[in-house]
Protein backbone atom coordinates (compact mmCIF):
# COMPACT_ATOMS: atom_id res chain seq x y z
CA UNK A 1 0.00 0.00 0.00
CA UNK A 2 1.36 3.46 -1.11
CA UNK A 3 1.87 6.23 1.62
CA UNK A 4 0.21 9.31 0.90
CA UNK A 5 3.01 12.05 2.20
CA UNK A 6 2.81 15.67 3.28
CA UNK A 7 6.13 17.80 4.34
CA UNK A 8 5.66 20.80 6.93
CA UNK A 9 8.34 22.39 5.18
CA UNK A 10 10.26 23.01 1.94
CA UNK A 11 13.99 23.67 2.67
CA UNK A 12 17.31 21.87 3.05
CA UNK A 13 15.66 19.53 5.98
CA UNK A 14 12.85 18.82 3.33
CA UNK A 15 15.42 18.33 0.66
CA UNK A 16 17.20 15.10 2.71
CA UNK A 17 13.87 14.10 3.60
CA UNK A 18 12.50 13.81 -0.22
CA UNK A 19 16.25 11.98 -1.44
CA UNK A 20 15.07 9.48 1.44
CA UNK A 21 11.96 9.04 0.05
CA UNK A 22 13.39 8.06 -3.06
CA UNK A 23 15.84 5.54 -1.50
CA UNK A 24 12.64 4.10 0.48
CA UNK A 25 10.72 3.75 -2.89
CA UNK A 26 13.62 2.09 -4.52
CA UNK A 27 13.81 -0.61 -2.25
CA UNK A 28 10.32 -1.30 -2.41
CA UNK A 29 8.57 0.87 0.09
CA UNK A 30 6.20 2.98 -1.71
CA UNK A 31 5.93 6.38 -0.43
CA UNK A 32 4.32 9.09 -2.75
CA UNK A 33 4.76 12.49 -2.05
CA UNK A 34 1.66 14.99 -2.01
CA UNK A 35 2.81 18.19 -1.31
CA UNK A 36 4.78 20.48 1.03
CA UNK A 37 3.44 23.17 3.46
CA UNK A 38 5.15 26.36 4.38
CA UNK A 39 3.81 28.99 6.80
CA UNK A 40 1.87 31.88 5.73
CA UNK A 41 4.24 35.12 4.69
CA UNK A 42 7.36 32.77 3.82
CA UNK A 43 9.52 33.29 0.54
CA UNK A 44 8.86 30.05 -1.07
CA UNK A 45 8.70 28.58 -4.63
CA UNK A 46 5.30 27.52 -5.79
CA UNK A 47 6.43 23.96 -6.24
CA UNK A 48 8.79 21.90 -4.53
CA UNK A 49 10.40 18.62 -6.12
CA UNK A 50 7.28 18.66 -8.44
CA UNK A 51 4.75 19.11 -5.85
CA UNK A 52 2.75 22.14 -5.33
CA UNK A 53 3.87 24.46 -1.92
CA UNK A 54 0.76 24.67 0.32
CA UNK A 55 0.54 28.05 2.62
CA UNK A 56 -2.76 26.64 4.79
CA UNK A 57 -3.00 23.49 6.10
CA UNK A 58 -7.08 23.32 6.12
CA UNK A 59 -6.39 22.32 2.49
CA UNK A 60 -5.65 18.85 3.57
CA UNK A 61 -8.78 18.32 5.96
CA UNK A 62 -10.61 15.50 5.19
CA UNK A 63 -7.92 12.94 3.64
CA UNK A 64 -7.79 10.66 6.81
CA UNK A 65 -5.30 8.63 4.09
CA UNK A 66 -2.73 11.18 4.35
CA UNK A 67 0.73 11.45 6.37
CA UNK A 68 2.54 13.96 7.93
CA UNK A 69 6.72 14.59 8.37
CA UNK A 70 7.72 17.87 9.13
CA UNK A 71 11.05 18.69 7.64
CA UNK A 72 12.07 21.70 10.40
CA UNK A 73 15.23 21.28 11.83
CA UNK A 74 14.99 23.24 15.15
CA UNK A 75 12.86 21.42 18.20
CA UNK A 76 10.59 24.36 18.99
CA UNK A 77 9.14 25.43 15.29
CA UNK A 78 8.63 21.48 14.80
CA UNK A 79 6.62 21.53 17.97
CA UNK A 80 4.38 24.51 17.19
CA UNK A 81 4.17 22.96 13.69
CA UNK A 82 2.59 19.26 14.73
CA UNK A 83 0.33 21.25 17.41
CA UNK A 84 -1.19 23.11 14.59
CA UNK A 85 -1.61 20.02 12.16
CA UNK A 86 -3.28 18.34 15.24
CA UNK A 87 -5.38 21.16 16.32
CA UNK A 88 -6.36 22.54 12.50
CA UNK A 89 -6.87 19.06 10.91
CA UNK A 90 -6.20 16.08 13.01
CA UNK A 91 -3.04 15.16 11.29
CA UNK A 92 -1.84 12.09 11.68
CA UNK A 93 1.78 11.62 11.05
CA UNK A 94 4.23 9.34 9.39
CA UNK A 95 8.30 8.25 10.32
CA UNK A 96 10.65 8.82 7.60
CA UNK A 97 13.66 6.29 8.27
CA UNK A 98 16.44 5.89 6.02
CA UNK A 99 17.12 2.27 4.50
CA UNK A 100 21.14 3.55 5.38
CA UNK A 101 19.88 3.40 9.29
CA UNK A 102 20.27 0.41 11.14
CA UNK A 103 17.80 -0.23 13.71
CA UNK A 104 17.91 -2.76 16.87
CA UNK A 105 15.26 -4.61 16.84
CA UNK A 106 14.49 -3.78 19.90
CA UNK A 107 14.18 -0.29 19.86
CA UNK A 108 10.99 1.98 19.40
CA UNK A 109 10.82 4.71 17.15
CA UNK A 110 7.82 7.25 17.93
CA UNK A 111 5.63 9.07 15.33
CA UNK A 112 6.83 11.49 13.24
CA UNK A 113 10.57 10.39 13.64
CA UNK A 114 13.09 11.83 11.00
CA UNK A 115 16.32 9.52 11.02
CA UNK A 116 18.62 10.38 8.16
CA UNK A 117 21.33 7.93 6.89
CA UNK A 118 24.18 6.14 7.71
CA UNK A 119 23.18 6.66 11.72
CA UNK A 120 22.48 3.54 14.45
CA UNK A 121 20.20 3.11 16.91
CA UNK A 122 21.18 -0.26 18.75
CA UNK A 123 19.22 -1.86 21.34
CA UNK A 124 16.24 -1.25 23.65
CA UNK A 125 16.66 2.56 22.26
CA UNK A 126 13.10 4.63 22.65
CA UNK A 127 12.48 7.01 20.70
CA UNK A 128 9.29 9.67 21.15
CA UNK A 129 7.50 11.71 18.35
CA UNK A 130 9.16 13.73 16.37
CA UNK A 131 12.73 13.38 17.17
CA UNK A 132 15.48 14.18 14.47
CA UNK A 133 18.58 12.40 13.93
CA UNK A 134 20.37 13.97 11.27
CA UNK A 135 23.14 11.94 9.48
CA UNK A 136 26.12 9.84 11.21
CA UNK A 137 24.68 9.74 14.56
CA UNK A 138 24.91 7.04 17.13
CA UNK A 139 22.10 6.60 19.57
CA UNK A 140 23.47 3.60 21.51
CA UNK A 141 21.82 0.74 24.10
CA UNK A 142 19.24 1.77 26.54
CA UNK A 143 18.75 5.83 25.43
CA UNK A 144 15.81 7.64 25.66
CA UNK A 145 15.36 10.65 23.18
CA UNK A 146 12.09 12.32 24.35
CA UNK A 147 9.66 14.30 21.85
CA UNK A 148 11.14 16.09 19.65
CA UNK A 149 14.67 16.05 20.79
CA UNK A 150 17.67 16.81 17.76
CA UNK A 151 20.80 15.24 17.28
CA UNK A 152 22.59 17.68 14.70
CA UNK A 153 24.99 15.58 11.92
CA UNK A 154 27.68 13.64 13.77
CA UNK A 155 26.14 13.67 17.54
CA UNK A 156 27.24 10.02 19.24
CA UNK A 157 25.40 9.04 22.40
CA UNK A 158 26.59 6.52 24.47
CA UNK A 159 24.80 4.23 26.84
CA UNK A 160 21.96 4.70 29.23
CA UNK A 161 21.48 8.45 28.24
CA UNK A 162 18.33 10.19 28.30
CA UNK A 163 18.26 13.39 25.94
CA UNK A 164 15.03 15.65 27.39
CA UNK A 165 12.00 16.73 25.11
CA UNK A 166 13.23 19.84 22.63
CA UNK A 167 16.99 19.31 23.30
CA UNK A 168 19.33 20.62 21.22
CA UNK A 169 22.77 18.62 20.57
CA UNK A 170 24.69 20.63 18.23
CA UNK A 171 27.22 18.79 15.01
CA UNK A 172 29.79 16.24 16.52
CA UNK A 173 28.86 16.69 20.12
CA UNK A 174 29.56 13.43 22.41
CA UNK A 175 28.01 12.65 25.60
CA UNK A 176 29.33 9.60 27.55
CA UNK A 177 27.12 6.99 29.43
CA UNK A 178 24.31 7.89 31.86
CA UNK A 179 24.21 11.57 31.17
CA UNK A 180 21.22 13.17 31.30
CA UNK A 181 20.19 16.44 29.23
CA UNK A 182 17.17 18.08 30.21
CA UNK A 183 14.39 19.51 28.16
CA UNK A 184 15.20 22.55 25.87
CA UNK A 185 19.15 22.17 26.69
CA UNK A 186 21.40 23.25 24.09
CA UNK A 187 24.53 21.20 23.65
CA UNK A 188 27.20 23.37 21.06
CA UNK A 189 29.00 21.75 18.23
CA UNK A 190 31.65 19.27 19.49
CA UNK A 191 30.85 19.45 23.23
CA UNK A 192 31.60 16.42 24.97
CA UNK A 193 29.25 16.21 27.85
CA UNK A 194 30.58 14.25 30.88
CA UNK A 195 28.36 15.87 33.44
CA UNK A 196 24.12 16.22 33.11
CA UNK A 197 22.64 19.52 31.58
CA UNK A 198 20.15 20.96 33.34
CA UNK A 199 16.43 21.91 31.63
CA UNK A 200 16.94 25.04 29.26
CA UNK A 201 21.16 24.98 30.19
CA UNK A 202 23.43 26.03 27.40
CA UNK A 203 27.04 24.10 27.51
CA UNK A 204 29.63 24.21 25.06
CA UNK A 205 33.59 23.00 24.58
CA UNK A 206 35.12 19.59 25.90
CA UNK A 207 34.74 19.28 28.55
CA UNK A 208 31.14 21.05 28.25
CA UNK A 209 30.70 23.58 30.48
CA UNK A 210 27.77 26.01 31.05
CA UNK A 211 27.57 28.64 28.72
CA UNK A 212 28.64 31.79 30.80
CA UNK A 213 25.96 34.42 32.02
CA UNK A 214 27.34 37.47 30.63
CA UNK A 215 27.63 35.09 26.61
CA UNK A 216 23.68 34.54 27.18
CA UNK A 217 21.01 36.30 25.00
CA UNK A 218 19.35 39.13 27.28
CA UNK A 219 15.60 38.74 27.14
Amino acid sequence: MTVRLVLYGAGALAREIVDALERLNAQGSPIELQASIVDPGLDAPEMFRGRPVVRDVRAFAGDGDLRFVIALGEPEPRARAAAHLREAIGARFASVIDPGVLIGASSRIGAGAVILGHSSVTADARLGEHVLINPGCTVAHDDVLEDFATLSPGVHLAGHVRVGEGAFLGTGACVIPKIRIGARAVVGAGAVVIRNVAPGQTVFGNPARPLPTRLRPQT
